[in-house]
Protein backbone atom coordinates (compact mmCIF):
# COMPACT_ATOMS: atom_id res chain seq x y z
CA UNK A 1 0.00 0.00 0.00
CA UNK A 2 1.21 3.55 -0.73
CA UNK A 3 2.33 5.49 2.30
CA UNK A 4 2.28 8.95 3.24
CA UNK A 5 0.01 10.43 0.57
CA UNK A 6 -0.39 13.91 0.72
CA UNK A 7 -3.01 15.95 -1.78
CA UNK A 8 -3.81 19.38 -2.24
CA UNK A 9 -7.49 20.38 -1.76
CA UNK A 10 -8.84 20.29 -5.16
CA UNK A 11 -10.72 23.37 -6.38
CA UNK A 12 -13.50 21.55 -7.50
CA UNK A 13 -16.65 19.91 -5.96
CA UNK A 14 -17.54 16.35 -6.34
CA UNK A 15 -16.66 12.61 -5.88
CA UNK A 16 -12.42 13.85 -6.33
CA UNK A 17 -12.40 15.85 -3.64
CA UNK A 18 -14.13 12.82 -1.23
CA UNK A 19 -11.72 10.60 -2.74
CA UNK A 20 -9.28 13.07 -1.82
CA UNK A 21 -10.23 13.52 1.45
CA UNK A 22 -10.58 10.15 2.60
CA UNK A 23 -7.15 9.12 1.34
CA UNK A 24 -5.12 11.73 3.10
CA UNK A 25 -6.89 10.37 6.42
CA UNK A 26 -5.79 7.13 5.39
CA UNK A 27 -2.84 5.01 7.79
CA UNK A 28 -1.35 2.53 6.78
CA UNK A 29 -2.16 -0.48 9.45
CA UNK A 30 1.60 -1.07 10.48
CA UNK A 31 0.64 -3.74 13.14
CA UNK A 32 -1.51 -5.69 11.10
CA UNK A 33 0.03 -9.01 9.68
CA UNK A 34 -2.63 -8.57 6.47
CA UNK A 35 -1.01 -5.53 5.87
CA UNK A 36 2.19 -6.83 5.45
CA UNK A 37 1.32 -10.24 3.27
CA UNK A 38 -0.79 -7.87 1.13
CA UNK A 39 2.41 -5.41 0.70
CA UNK A 40 4.42 -8.84 -0.51
CA UNK A 41 1.97 -10.33 -2.62
CA UNK A 42 1.91 -7.00 -4.59
CA UNK A 43 5.42 -6.58 -5.00
CA UNK A 44 5.68 -10.09 -5.73
CA UNK A 45 3.46 -9.83 -8.71
CA UNK A 46 4.53 -6.19 -9.90
CA UNK A 47 8.32 -8.05 -9.69
CA UNK A 48 7.14 -10.79 -11.27
CA UNK A 49 5.77 -8.95 -14.23
CA UNK A 50 8.81 -6.76 -14.87
CA UNK A 51 10.83 -9.74 -15.04
CA UNK A 52 9.18 -11.73 -17.50
CA UNK A 53 9.02 -8.40 -20.07
CA UNK A 54 12.46 -7.72 -18.86
CA UNK A 55 13.98 -11.19 -20.05
CA UNK A 56 11.91 -11.19 -22.96
CA UNK A 57 9.34 -13.40 -21.70
CA UNK A 58 6.46 -13.58 -24.45
CA UNK A 59 3.75 -14.42 -23.20
CA UNK A 60 1.27 -13.63 -26.60
CA UNK A 61 -2.15 -13.41 -25.91
CA UNK A 62 -2.00 -13.95 -22.65
CA UNK A 63 0.12 -10.83 -21.77
CA UNK A 64 -2.91 -9.08 -19.87
CA UNK A 65 -2.13 -12.27 -16.54
CA UNK A 66 0.41 -10.06 -14.75
CA UNK A 67 -1.92 -7.73 -13.90
CA UNK A 68 -5.06 -9.39 -13.91
CA UNK A 69 -3.41 -11.68 -10.98
CA UNK A 70 -2.98 -7.99 -9.80
CA UNK A 71 -6.91 -8.16 -8.82
CA UNK A 72 -6.17 -10.10 -6.27
CA UNK A 73 -4.73 -8.35 -3.93
CA UNK A 74 -6.65 -5.04 -4.94
CA UNK A 75 -9.69 -7.25 -4.50
CA UNK A 76 -8.34 -8.34 -0.48
CA UNK A 77 -7.72 -4.88 0.06
CA UNK A 78 -11.25 -3.97 -1.23
CA UNK A 79 -12.55 -6.87 1.55
CA UNK A 80 -10.17 -6.17 4.09
CA UNK A 81 -10.02 -2.20 4.46
CA UNK A 82 -12.91 -1.00 2.32
CA UNK A 83 -13.01 1.88 -0.32
CA UNK A 84 -9.83 3.67 0.86
CA UNK A 85 -7.96 0.54 1.05
CA UNK A 86 -8.89 -0.21 -2.39
CA UNK A 87 -8.49 2.57 -3.65
CA UNK A 88 -4.82 3.04 -2.24
CA UNK A 89 -4.05 -0.31 -2.81
CA UNK A 90 -4.84 0.37 -6.95
CA UNK A 91 -2.68 3.36 -6.60
CA UNK A 92 0.01 1.77 -5.42
CA UNK A 93 -0.21 -1.21 -7.91
CA UNK A 94 -0.48 1.86 -10.59
CA UNK A 95 2.88 3.06 -9.25
CA UNK A 96 4.49 -0.10 -9.63
CA UNK A 97 3.51 -0.52 -13.04
CA UNK A 98 4.03 2.23 -14.56
CA UNK A 99 8.33 1.45 -15.34
CA UNK A 100 7.12 -1.45 -16.99
CA UNK A 101 4.10 -0.09 -18.75
CA UNK A 102 7.29 2.94 -20.27
CA UNK A 103 9.70 0.56 -20.80
CA UNK A 104 8.35 -3.18 -22.05
CA UNK A 105 5.05 -2.15 -23.35
CA UNK A 106 4.42 -0.36 -27.25
CA UNK A 107 1.61 0.45 -29.05
CA UNK A 108 -1.79 -1.54 -28.23
CA UNK A 109 0.11 -3.59 -25.86
CA UNK A 110 0.39 -0.52 -23.67
CA UNK A 111 -2.88 0.82 -24.14
CA UNK A 112 -3.97 -2.79 -23.01
CA UNK A 113 -2.45 -2.54 -19.61
CA UNK A 114 -3.68 0.89 -19.32
CA UNK A 115 -7.18 -0.44 -19.85
CA UNK A 116 -6.19 -3.30 -17.46
CA UNK A 117 -5.15 -0.91 -14.51
CA UNK A 118 -8.35 1.62 -15.28
CA UNK A 119 -10.34 -1.77 -15.15
CA UNK A 120 -8.60 -2.73 -12.29
CA UNK A 121 -9.22 0.34 -9.88
CA UNK A 122 -12.88 0.16 -11.05
CA UNK A 123 -13.23 -2.39 -9.66
CA UNK A 124 -11.59 -1.80 -6.56
CA UNK A 125 -13.86 1.20 -6.19
CA UNK A 126 -16.84 -0.70 -6.50
CA UNK A 127 -16.16 -3.76 -3.95
CA UNK A 128 -14.63 -1.14 -1.34
CA UNK A 129 -18.17 1.07 -1.63
CA UNK A 130 -20.36 -2.33 -1.37
CA UNK A 131 -18.02 -3.30 1.33
CA UNK A 132 -18.09 0.20 3.27
CA UNK A 133 -21.85 0.53 3.00
CA UNK A 134 -22.31 -3.17 4.22
CA UNK A 135 -20.05 -2.73 6.72
CA UNK A 136 -21.92 0.92 7.99
CA UNK A 137 -25.05 -1.17 8.22
CA UNK A 138 -23.72 -3.68 10.07
CA UNK A 139 -22.57 -0.55 12.34
CA UNK A 140 -25.91 0.89 12.12
CA UNK A 141 -27.46 -2.40 13.51
CA UNK A 142 -24.98 -2.87 16.06
CA UNK A 143 -25.47 0.41 17.34
CA UNK A 144 -29.14 -0.08 17.52
CA UNK A 145 -28.81 -3.28 18.86
CA UNK A 146 -26.45 -1.85 21.50
CA UNK A 147 -29.14 0.72 22.33
CA UNK A 148 -31.63 -1.56 22.61
CA UNK A 149 -30.18 -3.27 25.10
CA UNK A 150 -28.92 -0.62 26.98
CA UNK A 151 -32.99 0.63 26.77
CA UNK A 152 -33.69 -2.83 27.79
CA UNK A 153 -31.37 -2.53 30.31
CA UNK A 154 -33.27 0.42 31.67
CA UNK A 155 -36.34 -0.85 31.36
CA UNK A 156 -35.62 -3.52 33.12
CA UNK A 157 -34.20 -1.83 36.23
CA UNK A 158 -36.87 0.91 36.41
CA UNK A 159 -39.04 -1.72 36.30
CA UNK A 160 -37.17 -3.85 39.29
CA UNK A 161 -36.51 -0.51 41.32
CA UNK A 162 -40.60 0.36 41.15
CA UNK A 163 -41.86 0.59 44.59
CA UNK A 164 -45.22 -0.80 42.85
CA UNK A 165 -46.15 -4.18 41.81
CA UNK A 166 -45.79 -4.46 37.85
CA UNK A 167 -47.49 -7.18 35.72
CA UNK A 168 -46.98 -7.00 31.98
CA UNK A 169 -49.26 -9.05 30.26
CA UNK A 170 -50.60 -10.49 26.58
CA UNK A 171 -53.82 -9.59 25.42
CA UNK A 172 -55.10 -12.59 26.20
CA UNK A 173 -54.29 -12.04 30.09
CA UNK A 174 -51.29 -14.30 29.99
CA UNK A 175 -48.24 -12.65 32.34
CA UNK A 176 -45.54 -12.27 30.73
CA UNK A 177 -42.99 -10.31 32.83
CA UNK A 178 -43.48 -9.36 36.81
CA UNK A 179 -41.15 -7.27 39.00
CA UNK A 180 -40.02 -8.00 42.35
CA UNK A 181 -42.54 -6.16 44.07
CA UNK A 182 -45.39 -7.87 41.96
CA UNK A 183 -43.63 -11.36 43.22
CA UNK A 184 -43.78 -10.13 47.06
CA UNK A 185 -47.27 -8.79 46.87
CA UNK A 186 -48.42 -12.30 45.28
CA UNK A 187 -45.92 -14.30 47.58
CA UNK A 188 -44.84 -16.00 43.88
CA UNK A 189 -41.43 -16.27 42.45
CA UNK A 190 -41.05 -15.09 39.01
CA UNK A 191 -40.88 -18.37 37.25
CA UNK A 192 -44.40 -19.03 38.49
CA UNK A 193 -45.43 -16.01 37.87
CA UNK A 194 -44.62 -16.44 34.56
CA UNK A 195 -46.41 -19.33 34.40
CA UNK A 196 -50.01 -17.99 35.43
CA UNK A 197 -53.18 -15.47 33.72
CA UNK A 198 -53.99 -12.47 35.71
CA UNK A 199 -57.14 -14.08 36.72
CA UNK A 200 -55.37 -16.54 38.85
CA UNK A 201 -54.11 -13.37 40.44
CA UNK A 202 -56.73 -11.05 40.44
CA UNK A 203 -60.00 -13.24 39.87
CA UNK A 204 -62.20 -13.65 36.67
CA UNK A 205 -64.04 -9.81 37.86
CA UNK A 206 -60.62 -8.52 38.40
CA UNK A 207 -59.06 -9.85 35.07
CA UNK A 208 -61.81 -8.61 33.30
CA UNK A 209 -61.77 -4.90 34.71
CA UNK A 210 -58.25 -4.89 33.78
CA UNK A 211 -58.40 -6.45 30.38
CA UNK A 212 -61.45 -3.86 29.55
CA UNK A 213 -59.70 -0.59 30.61
CA UNK A 214 -57.73 1.35 28.45
CA UNK A 215 -57.47 4.46 30.11
CA UNK A 216 -53.85 5.19 31.45
CA UNK A 217 -55.73 6.78 34.68
CA UNK A 218 -55.87 5.23 37.43
CA UNK A 219 -59.22 3.08 38.12
CA UNK A 220 -61.26 1.85 41.01
CA UNK A 221 -59.42 -0.29 43.48
CA UNK A 222 -59.62 -3.77 42.91
CA UNK A 223 -60.55 -6.08 46.38
CA UNK A 224 -57.99 -9.14 46.58
CA UNK A 225 -58.30 -11.69 49.20
CA UNK A 226 -54.23 -12.60 49.62
CA UNK A 227 -53.77 -15.04 51.96
CA UNK A 228 -56.91 -14.62 53.66
CA UNK A 229 -56.46 -10.85 54.20
CA UNK A 230 -58.41 -8.24 51.91
CA UNK A 231 -56.27 -6.15 49.92
CA UNK A 232 -57.09 -3.03 47.88
CA UNK A 233 -55.29 -2.30 44.74
CA UNK A 234 -55.68 0.27 42.62
CA UNK A 235 -54.73 -0.56 38.95
CA UNK A 236 -53.37 1.73 36.05
CA UNK A 237 -53.37 0.47 33.09
CA UNK A 238 -51.14 1.35 30.10
CA UNK A 239 -51.21 -0.25 26.36
CA UNK A 240 -47.76 -0.46 24.74
CA UNK A 241 -45.59 -3.54 22.85
CA UNK A 242 -43.02 -5.83 23.62
CA UNK A 243 -40.61 -3.96 21.06
CA UNK A 244 -41.17 -6.29 18.58
CA UNK A 245 -44.34 -5.36 17.34
CA UNK A 246 -46.59 -7.41 19.32
CA UNK A 247 -49.47 -5.80 21.94
CA UNK A 248 -49.07 -5.53 25.58
CA UNK A 249 -50.95 -4.24 28.82
CA UNK A 250 -48.71 -2.49 31.33
CA UNK A 251 -50.48 -3.25 34.55
CA UNK A 252 -49.58 -1.12 38.03
CA UNK A 253 -50.76 -1.88 41.39
CA UNK A 254 -50.97 0.29 43.74
CA UNK A 255 -51.55 -1.20 47.43
CA UNK A 256 -53.92 1.15 49.02
CA UNK A 257 -55.29 -0.81 51.41
CA UNK A 258 -53.72 1.18 54.80
CA UNK A 259 -55.21 4.51 52.65
CA UNK A 260 -58.46 3.05 52.27
CA UNK A 261 -58.87 1.37 55.56
CA UNK A 262 -58.03 5.13 57.08
CA UNK A 263 -60.51 6.75 54.57
CA UNK A 264 -63.12 3.96 55.80
CA UNK A 265 -61.94 5.06 59.41
CA UNK A 266 -62.68 8.66 58.64
CA UNK A 267 -66.20 8.26 57.30
CA UNK A 268 -66.94 6.13 60.43
CA UNK A 269 -65.77 8.40 62.59
CA UNK A 270 -67.71 11.50 60.34
CA UNK A 271 -70.50 9.25 60.07
CA UNK A 272 -70.61 8.72 64.03
CA UNK A 273 -70.00 12.82 64.54
CA UNK A 274 -72.89 13.52 62.32
CA UNK A 275 -75.09 10.74 64.28
CA UNK A 276 -74.33 12.70 67.31
CA UNK A 277 -74.98 15.76 65.57
CA UNK A 278 -78.38 14.65 64.61
CA UNK A 279 -79.06 13.52 68.12
CA UNK A 280 -78.32 16.53 70.02
CA UNK A 281 -80.48 18.35 67.16
CA UNK A 282 -83.30 15.98 68.02
CA UNK A 283 -82.43 16.68 71.80
CA UNK A 284 -82.58 20.00 71.74
CA UNK A 285 -85.80 20.61 68.46
CA UNK A 286 -87.42 18.01 71.29
CA UNK A 287 -86.31 20.90 74.19
CA UNK A 288 -87.29 23.65 72.50
CA UNK A 289 -90.74 22.51 71.33
CA UNK A 290 -91.06 20.72 74.82
CA UNK A 291 -90.04 23.75 77.34
CA UNK A 292 -88.99 27.02 75.40
CA UNK A 293 -91.88 26.94 73.29
CA UNK A 294 -94.54 26.10 75.31
CA UNK A 295 -93.57 28.83 78.16
CA UNK A 296 -93.18 30.70 75.55
CA UNK A 297 -96.58 29.59 74.69
CA UNK A 298 -98.06 30.09 78.65
CA UNK A 299 -96.03 33.60 78.34
CA UNK A 300 -98.89 34.89 75.45
CA UNK A 301 -101.51 33.63 77.20
CA UNK A 302 -100.53 35.40 80.82
CA UNK A 303 -100.53 38.72 78.64
CA UNK A 304 -103.68 37.94 76.81
CA UNK A 305 -105.10 37.31 81.01
CA UNK A 306 -103.80 40.45 81.38
CA UNK A 307 -105.21 41.76 78.50
CA UNK A 308 -108.41 41.00 78.86
CA UNK A 309 -108.72 43.20 82.44
CA UNK A 310 -107.83 46.14 80.35
CA UNK A 311 -110.19 48.60 81.52
CA UNK A 312 -107.88 48.71 84.71
CA UNK A 313 -105.00 48.80 82.92
CA UNK A 314 -103.32 52.74 81.78
CA UNK A 315 -103.96 53.04 78.03
CA UNK A 316 -100.37 53.22 77.04
CA UNK A 317 -99.44 50.15 79.26
CA UNK A 318 -102.09 48.39 77.26
CA UNK A 319 -100.38 48.71 74.05
CA UNK A 320 -96.95 48.17 75.21
CA UNK A 321 -98.92 44.96 76.65
CA UNK A 322 -100.23 44.24 72.86
CA UNK A 323 -97.12 44.76 71.05
CA UNK A 324 -95.20 42.35 74.07
CA UNK A 325 -97.46 39.53 73.05
CA UNK A 326 -96.77 40.24 69.20
CA UNK A 327 -92.70 39.48 69.75
CA UNK A 328 -93.68 36.79 71.77
CA UNK A 329 -95.67 35.21 69.24
CA UNK A 330 -92.72 36.08 66.73
CA UNK A 331 -90.67 34.61 69.29
CA UNK A 332 -92.65 31.28 69.25
CA UNK A 333 -92.93 30.99 65.31
CA UNK A 334 -89.18 31.70 65.06
CA UNK A 335 -88.71 28.89 67.42
CA UNK A 336 -90.89 26.27 65.99
CA UNK A 337 -88.93 27.07 62.33
CA UNK A 338 -85.73 26.65 64.02
CA UNK A 339 -87.32 23.22 65.56
CA UNK A 340 -88.55 21.94 62.16
CA UNK A 341 -85.16 22.59 60.42
CA UNK A 342 -83.32 20.80 63.32
CA UNK A 343 -85.13 17.95 62.86
CA UNK A 344 -88.37 17.84 61.46
CA UNK A 345 -90.80 15.39 63.14
CA UNK A 346 -92.97 15.13 59.77
CA UNK A 347 -89.47 13.16 58.53
CA UNK A 348 -89.56 10.20 61.17
CA UNK A 349 -93.61 10.17 61.08
CA UNK A 350 -94.24 10.55 57.21
CA UNK A 351 -91.47 9.36 55.20
CA UNK A 352 -88.86 11.64 52.88
CA UNK A 353 -91.50 12.51 50.41
CA UNK A 354 -94.12 14.43 52.76
CA UNK A 355 -91.28 16.08 54.37
CA UNK A 356 -89.86 17.53 50.79
CA UNK A 357 -92.76 18.82 50.17
CA UNK A 358 -93.74 20.14 53.04
CA UNK A 359 -89.76 21.63 53.03
CA UNK A 360 -90.38 23.42 49.40
CA UNK A 361 -93.92 24.85 50.62
CA UNK A 362 -91.88 26.59 53.71
CA UNK A 363 -89.05 27.57 51.38
CA UNK A 364 -91.56 29.42 48.86
CA UNK A 365 -93.49 30.79 51.48
CA UNK A 366 -90.47 32.21 52.98
CA UNK A 367 -88.85 33.10 49.68
CA UNK A 368 -91.64 33.87 46.81
CA UNK A 369 -89.58 31.02 44.95
CA UNK A 370 -91.74 29.33 42.38
CA UNK A 371 -91.07 26.08 43.50
CA UNK A 372 -92.35 21.84 42.30
CA UNK A 373 -91.75 18.55 43.19
CA UNK A 374 -91.94 15.53 40.94
CA UNK A 375 -92.45 12.14 41.87
CA UNK A 376 -91.38 8.88 39.67
CA UNK A 377 -91.63 5.70 40.57
CA UNK A 378 -93.58 4.11 43.67
CA UNK A 379 -92.92 5.88 46.71
CA UNK A 380 -91.57 4.16 49.95
CA UNK A 381 -90.03 4.65 52.78
CA UNK A 382 -86.16 4.01 53.48
CA UNK A 383 -84.21 3.72 56.26
CA UNK A 384 -83.73 6.62 58.41
CA UNK A 385 -80.11 7.27 58.19
CA UNK A 386 -80.94 7.77 53.73
CA UNK A 387 -83.82 9.48 54.51
CA UNK A 388 -82.09 11.93 56.51
CA UNK A 389 -79.31 12.66 54.17
CA UNK A 390 -81.41 12.58 51.46
CA UNK A 391 -83.70 15.40 53.69
CA UNK A 392 -80.27 17.42 54.05
CA UNK A 393 -78.93 16.97 50.84
CA UNK A 394 -82.51 18.75 49.57
CA UNK A 395 -82.57 21.27 52.36
CA UNK A 396 -78.68 22.49 51.92
CA UNK A 397 -79.31 22.67 47.97
CA UNK A 398 -82.57 24.88 48.75
CA UNK A 399 -80.14 27.21 50.84
CA UNK A 400 -77.74 27.51 48.91
CA UNK A 401 -80.51 28.36 45.87
CA UNK A 402 -81.91 30.86 48.54
CA UNK A 403 -78.87 32.48 49.48
CA UNK A 404 -76.76 32.51 46.25
CA UNK A 405 -78.97 31.30 43.00
CA UNK A 406 -81.12 34.66 42.58
CA UNK A 407 -83.53 32.20 41.10
CA UNK A 408 -87.35 32.28 40.56
CA UNK A 409 -87.76 28.51 40.15
CA UNK A 410 -86.80 25.22 41.72
CA UNK A 411 -87.75 21.89 40.90
CA UNK A 412 -87.18 18.74 42.71
CA UNK A 413 -87.39 15.49 41.39
CA UNK A 414 -87.24 12.65 43.62
CA UNK A 415 -87.36 8.84 41.28
CA UNK A 416 -87.56 5.55 43.08
CA UNK A 417 -86.27 2.43 41.53
CA UNK A 418 -85.47 -0.77 41.97
CA UNK A 419 -81.97 0.01 41.91
CA UNK A 420 -82.12 2.96 44.58
CA UNK A 421 -83.62 6.59 44.85
CA UNK A 422 -82.28 9.49 42.83
CA UNK A 423 -82.81 12.66 43.73
CA UNK A 424 -82.35 16.37 41.06
CA UNK A 425 -82.75 19.60 42.75
CA UNK A 426 -83.06 22.28 39.41
CA UNK A 427 -83.12 25.96 39.32
CA UNK A 428 -82.90 28.63 36.55
CA UNK A 429 -80.88 30.83 39.34
CA UNK A 430 -77.50 32.42 37.84
CA UNK A 431 -74.87 29.33 38.12
CA UNK A 432 -71.56 29.28 38.89
CA UNK A 433 -68.24 28.51 37.46
CA UNK A 434 -67.11 24.56 38.48
CA UNK A 435 -63.92 24.07 39.51
CA UNK A 436 -61.72 22.26 37.32
CA UNK A 437 -60.83 19.70 39.56
CA UNK A 438 -64.31 19.01 41.11
CA UNK A 439 -63.00 20.04 44.68
CA UNK A 440 -65.23 22.56 45.87
CA UNK A 441 -62.64 22.86 48.58
CA UNK A 442 -60.14 25.74 47.50
CA UNK A 443 -63.55 27.58 46.21
CA UNK A 444 -64.65 27.69 49.19
CA UNK A 445 -68.54 26.37 48.72
CA UNK A 446 -69.15 25.32 51.82
CA UNK A 447 -72.64 23.96 51.41
CA UNK A 448 -71.57 21.96 48.30
CA UNK A 449 -68.56 20.72 50.58
CA UNK A 450 -71.20 19.46 53.39
CA UNK A 451 -73.65 18.12 50.03
CA UNK A 452 -70.79 15.58 48.85
CA UNK A 453 -69.59 14.91 52.73
CA UNK A 454 -73.29 13.09 53.21
CA UNK A 455 -73.27 11.65 49.72
CA UNK A 456 -70.52 9.81 50.96
CA UNK A 457 -71.50 9.16 54.04
CA UNK A 458 -74.64 7.46 52.12
CA UNK A 459 -72.31 5.61 49.93
CA UNK A 460 -74.08 7.64 47.54
CA UNK A 461 -72.47 9.42 44.46
CA UNK A 462 -73.42 13.66 44.20
CA UNK A 463 -72.73 15.44 41.26
CA UNK A 464 -73.03 19.01 40.51
CA UNK A 465 -73.88 20.55 37.05
CA UNK A 466 -73.54 24.56 36.33
CA UNK A 467 -72.14 27.12 34.42
CA UNK A 468 -72.40 30.70 34.67
CA UNK A 469 -76.03 32.15 33.17
CA UNK A 470 -77.28 28.38 32.86
CA UNK A 471 -78.47 27.87 36.67
CA UNK A 472 -77.40 24.83 38.65
CA UNK A 473 -78.19 21.02 39.13
CA UNK A 474 -77.71 18.61 42.24
CA UNK A 475 -77.77 14.93 41.60
CA UNK A 476 -77.92 12.73 44.55
CA UNK A 477 -77.60 8.66 43.41
CA UNK A 478 -78.27 6.10 46.57
CA UNK A 479 -78.14 2.93 45.65
CA UNK A 480 -80.19 -0.36 46.61
CA UNK A 481 -77.47 -1.08 49.03
CA UNK A 482 -78.76 1.51 51.54
CA UNK A 483 -82.24 1.96 50.18
CA UNK A 484 -83.68 -1.06 51.21
CA UNK A 485 -87.43 -0.77 51.42
CA UNK A 486 -88.66 -0.89 55.36
CA UNK A 487 -92.28 -1.24 56.42
CA UNK A 488 -94.14 2.28 55.89
CA UNK A 489 -94.42 4.10 59.17
CA UNK A 490 -96.67 7.03 57.83
CA UNK A 491 -99.72 8.39 60.00
CA UNK A 492 -102.47 8.06 58.26
CA UNK A 493 -104.05 11.67 57.85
Amino acid sequence: MVTGFSFEQPKSNGWFRTLAHQLRDYRPRWHDRRFWMLQSLVIFLAASHVLFDAGGLDLGPLYFLPIGLLLVPVAYAALTYGFVGAIATALWVAVLTIPDIVLWHQGLERWGVIAELVLLSGVASFIGQRVDRERGLLEQTEAVAAALEASTMKYYGLLESSPMAVLVVDPTGSILEANSAACILFGKDTKTMQTIRVADLLGAAGAQRLMGNSSAQPSEALTVTLNGRELRLEPKITETDDGKGNPVIQVLLRDVTEEYQRRAGLRAYAAEVLRALEEDRQLMARELHDQTIQTLILLVRQLDSIEESRDSLPPGLLDKLREARQTAEGVVKSLRDFAKSLRPPILDDLGITVSIRRLLADFSERTKIESQLVLTGRDHRLPSETELGIFRVTQEALRNVERHAGATYVAVFITFTEHGVTLNVIDNGRGFAMPASGDFTASGHLGLISMQERAQLLGGKLEIQSSPGKGAKVTLSVSDAVTAEIPDRRLEL
